[in-house]
């Protein structure tokens, strides 16, 4: 040993190492120890403990390095090397372990074998260090081959974890590339033995096997034996491998193996190591070179198409990755035999059935049926065909709806299902009778197919599986082989099922096409298609068209719901059906609208009777649950031919008439000329407000309120007017009702929001003070609007104006379509100041209840009321008992239309002290307003 001291070896052992690369590392090491501790041979070794063997890494033995085989750690001093613990053995190491051949090589006296051990503690590897002369280390030595060895045990570590992660990825490939191959060999195979030969193929160049082969399936799939082989490849002899004696030891050899995986259905892996039941092929198989040997039973849908056999001449472990694998790739061979097995079958039925198919020349209905019957008869060379189906009134009968018998047509019966043949069809989906079925057919039949020995039906289903009919043939002679009859009759049976099923739909189509769903009434196609068929026939008949639309029907459906709605259309339709004669074509348009075609009501007289006795009909409430609907009806009414002469002219002339009902609150108006030429009106003037409201050219004008006591001003009224480019001044009586009717009522009302807010902010710049509050209309819709509060702030915001400086008006019947959500907004405006009168009162419906609860400040007696009051007495009482309940409530009266002395006078003696109308003033445009109402700032 060199006569160095510790410190300068860890000096240059550390200098050593900081200067090696990962790739020279156990080279280095085994050089630098062998210089460092003076030791003629070292060896660095990597160790497998399955096997038992240590694999050299690096060998310096005295000047150089040398390749060493790798060996047994049998009787060598390496085996008593643990991972705790070194092995010395300074001298006669040889003579103790002559079995040991390196040491004879090596010529050693001394021996010490140092453990690499990993993370975890395992030994990986040896350092052995061996020496001609007595190996005798100072104390230092100990603690430099303790560290060299755990970084050389770390080394050796991520060394191995590099390798298991290359080949990982590498296994991955292949799986990827091998999974690839069978696939494409699946989808080009044109035969069984192709398909076979493809994936042995694909097994041994891209699986890396070194050979295999299939046995290929059983006689039978439901038999447990093993068939001869039908493809093989291995990786010498390439497709030939079965000429080579040494495959067919190893196929004789591996025989049990491949039939132990055909009976469990399972895969079978051997290899030498394992002992047991396969003892004997085991001697037999290392000898032949095999190293693993894998079963893989090919078996689709439970039916046994062969065995694939493989196996492995290196030495090399089947992992439960690449097992997984192998299954899922025999899976996919056993799918494409089946495949091509289900191909071969296909196109000997096709053949058989091609003829068939162009046979039947009825395209559909009876003739379809009866010809299909008799074609698939003969197809088969059955002595009998029929088809039947369910009877719908009772399941335990059937009704033949074509039969032939030799050829023959037969005359339809139905017959009971008990205890027959086709009873079973249709528990089981299918029924065979191979021979003796003669005495199970119906008694129905009178004895005529006693004669019959083999019978095959099969089920009809609908497209819901539900069963519907039998189809099936008979034999006079027992049937030895069902599969082929029974293959094809699923194909008739596909085709007279879609049949059935097409009659079924076209029914049913008819049915949802021209009849409505909720009242079964017919509906608006059904209706369009019968008036044009009565004015097609041009006949001198005439006849009358009522249509009818159930007015505030919406608020049904908006309070009790659809489902109630629905109810009620039905209790409607049936009341109208029973208010007709009969014969009288009554329908459902849609929605709430109903049309009656009236044969006996053919002139203007007679129409209005029938229209009062439908109207008549709605008279007491319906009551569906616990819902109490009052309806009503309008009703327009149309004659033919003086109305119209096609049906849609009549139609249009008809709701023509009803929207004047409408508008005019009557039950029912006949269609004139004139209605026409008002509707035209209408249609322009809507056209021309749309473009008003996009223009911003629609304007207001402000007509005073004032205290009739006092002639003082107390407020003011915002009323729109519109003059037009072309139509001229247009009423607000006329644009109003039609923007409700055109959906425009929500934009009108956000423009006089706009420019009453404007309007104030212009007159507060001009130094002008409006005492009291702004009143601004609010139509109902727009009331229900959920922006309307939005709107209303926004605008205040915008022209910096106080909220508490408007007051909304809105009426009666308007906070009484949706009352608790009124009450809610209500609540919503009075909270931010606005103020709120309710408009139109007396000529609604509301309840003193909701009418409490309502966030008003003061009610306006309807122009109505006031403008007879000093005449009638009706009218005084209403206005006196208006003015009372509002003082009950809290709440403040203002009368509109007032227009002489005499009215404001008598309305002062009743209590109300506040007016608005021409006796006052007229509407006046803003620069007049401000002249004569406003006060300076």
């Amino acid at each position: 040993m060199a006569s160095t001291t510790a410190p300068e070896i860890f000096q240059q052992l550390a200098a050593s190492l900081t200067r090696v690369s990962q790739g020279d590392f156990f080279c280095h090491v085994a050089e630098s120890l062998a210089a460092l501790l003076d030791i003629d041979h070292v060896m660095i070794a990597r160790i497998e403990p399955r096997k038992k063997r240590a694999l050299p890494l690096a060998t310096w033995s005295c000047s150089g390095f040398v390749d060493a085989p790798s060996y047994d750690l049998k009787h060598t001093p390496c085996a008593q090397v643990s991972s705790d613990t070194c092995f010395h053995m300074p001298s006669q190491v040889a003579a103790r372990f002559p079995h040991d051949p390196k040491l004879a090589v090596y010529d050693a006296e001394g021996y010490l074998g140092v453990p690499m051990s990993d993370a975890s503690g395992q030994c990986q590897g040896i350092i052995a260090m061996m020496h001609s002369a007595p190996l005798e280390l100072p104390d230092y030595a100990t603690e430099v081959l303790r560290i060299v060895a755990s970084l050389a045990g770390f080394e050796l570590s991520r060394r191995q974890v590099g390798a298991r992660a290359d080949e990982q990825i590498a296994s991955k490939q292949r799986a990827l590339r091998l999974l690839n191959r069978v696939n494409e060999a699946r989808f080009h195979a044109t035969d069984e033995q192709g398909l076979l030969q493809a994936a042995c193929r694909a097994m041994v160049e891209v699986g890396g096997y070194s050979a295999a082969w299939v046995h290929e399936r059983p006689p039978s799939f439901a038999q447990c034996e093993l068939g001869p082989v039908t493809a093989s490849v291995d990786e010498e002899s390439g497709d030939l491998a079965w000429l080579s004696p040494r495959q067919l030891l190893i196929e004789g050899g591996s025989r049990a193996l491949a039939l132990t995986a055909l009976e469990t259905q399972e895969a079978v892996v051997w290899a030498p190591s394992l002992a047991g039941e396969y003892s004997e092929q085991a001697f037999m198989l290392r000898e032949l070179g095999v190293n693993a040997f894998v079963a893989l039973p090919l078996i689709y849908r439970g039916q046994r198409q062969g065995v694939m056999c493989l196996y492995q001449a290196e030495d090399a472990t089947i992992t439960t990755r690449e097992l997984r694998l192998l299954s899922e790739l025999a899976d996919d061979v056993a799918f494409g035999v089946d495949n091509l097995l289900h191909r071969r079958s296909e196109a000997r039925i096709q053949h058989a059935v091609a003829q068939v198919a162009t046979a039947v020349s009825a395209q559909h209905g009876q003739a379809f049926l009866t010809q299909l019957t008799d074609h698939m008869a003969n197809a088969l060379a059955a002595e009998v065909g029929f088809i039947a189906t369910l009877d719908e009134r009772d399941p335990n009968l059937a009704n033949v709806l074509s039969l032939f018998v030799n050829g023959q047509p037969q005359a339809p019966f139905s017959y009971h299902l008990a205890g027959v043949p086709c009873q079973d069809v249709l528990i089981e989906q299918e029924c065979v009778v191979l021979e003796g079925a003669g005495i199970r057919l119906p008694k129905e039949a009178n004895g005529a197919l006693e004669w019959v020995n083999a019978y095959v039906g099969r089920r009809l289903d609908d497209v819901e599986g539900r069963p519907v009919g039998i189809i099936g043939v008979m034999f006079k002679a027992p049937l030895e082989d069902a599969h082929i009859v029974c293959t094809v009759l699923q194909i008739f049976a596909a085709r007279a099922a879609s049949e059935l099923g097409r009659q079924k739909d076209e029914a049913r189509i008819r049915q949802l096409a021209f009849c409505d769903a909720d009242t079964q009434l017919p509906n608006r196609a059904d209706f369009i298609q019968h008036l044009e068929e009565r004015v097609i026939r041009k006949t001198s008949s005439r006849f009358a068209l009522l249509l009818l639309d159930l007015n505030h029907f919406k608020e049904i459906n908006d309070t009790a719901g659809h489902d109630i709605g629905d109810l009620v259309l039905k209790k409607v339709a049936q009341r109208f059906r029973h208010a007709l004669p009969a014969g009288e074509y009554l329908a459902r348009l849609g929605g709430d609208e109903f049309v009656v075609v009236c044969d006996n009501a053919n002139d203007k007289g007679r129409a209005l009777i029938t229209a009062e006795r439908l109207c008549n009909s709605l008279e007491n409430p319906i009551v569906i649950e616990q819902h109490s609907c009052e309806l009503s009806v309008s009703v327009g009414i149309s004659l033919y031919p003086v109305h119209g002469q096609t049906a849609q002219a009549l139609l249009k002339h008809a709701d023509i008439a009803m929207y004047q009902a409408k508008r005019h609150k009557l039950s029912a108006r006949t269609f004139e000329h004139w209605m026409g030429r008002a509707v035209a009106d209408q249609l322009r003037i809507a056209k021309r407000l749309a473009v008003a409201l996009s223009n911003h050219s629609l304007y207001l004008h402000f007509q005073p309120q004032v205290d009739m006591r006092t002639g003082e001003l107390i407020g003011a009224e915002a009323l729109c007017r519109w003059r037009d480019d072309e139509l001229g001044e247009v009423p607000p009586s006329q644009f109003v009702p039609i923007a409700e009717d055109r959906g425009m009522i929500v934009a009108l009302g956000n423009c006089v929001i706009e420019q009453a807010c404007q309007q104030l902010a212009a007159w507060q710049r001009q130094g002008c003070q409006l005492s009291g509050q702004l009143s601004i209309n609010i139509a109902a819709d727009q009331f229900e609007d959920s922006e309307l509060v939005a709107t209303l702030l926004n605008s205040c915001r915008q022209h910096s104006i106080d909220p508490d400086q408007l007051s909304v008006e809105i009426t009666e019947s308007g906070i009484m379509t949706h009352p608790e959500d009124a009450i809610a907004t209500t609540e919503i405006l009075k909270g931010h100041g606005l103020g709120l009168s309710i408009d139109d009162f007396g000529t609604g419906y509301s309840s003193l209840a909701y009418l409490k609860r309502f966030a008003a400040d003061r009610i306006k007696i309807d122009i109505s009321f006031i403008r007879d009051m000093l005449v009638s007495d009706s009218d005084r009482t209403i206005v006196a008992t208006i003015i009372a309940m509002a003082d009950t409530l809290g709440l403040q009266t203002i009368a509109e239309g007032i227009e002489c002395q005499a009215q404001a006078e008598a309305l002062l003696e009743m209590g109300c002290y506040q007016a608005q109308g021409y006796f006052y003033d007229a509407p006046l445009d803003p620069q007049q307003f401000a002249q004569r109402w406003l006060l300076p700032g």
